[in-house]
């Protein structure tokens, strides 16, 4: 990258089940409203299952926001792709709680 090229940062979603938004379900998506589809679709399939009884826990869409993507930056992710992605998120912030579709309770 040349000294006259600015490297940009990147925001996408995920979501996450309690308080811990380093612990993500492994799944991205590059919009809050995809995200929150997959999430409605997901917790339907969960109901739709025999014998569920118990609440679903809420779930939290996160956006999280690059740092710069730089080749510095891209190794950091390579290294750390078991991982809770390192040194190449630079925030990550709730955006919604998602508490439905949920189990009825009589």
């Amino acid at each position: 990258m040349s000294d006259t090229q600015q490297a940009s940062s990147c925001s996408f979603y995920t979501y996450v089940y309690g308080d811990d938004l380093t612990r993500t379900s492994r799944r991205f998506y590059d919009t809050q409203d995809r995200a929150r589809r997959d999430i409605v679709t997901f917790r339907r399939e969960l109901l739709a299952e025999n014998g569920r009884y118990e609440p679903l826990p809420d779930m939290k869409i996160v956006r999280m926001e690059t740092v710069p993507v730089t080749p510095q930056a891209l190794v950091s992710l390579f290294n750390d792709l078991d991982g809770k992605l390192g040194d190449f998120i630079r925030l990550r912030a709730v955006v919604e709680v998602i508490t439905e579709p949920q189990v009825r309770t009589g």
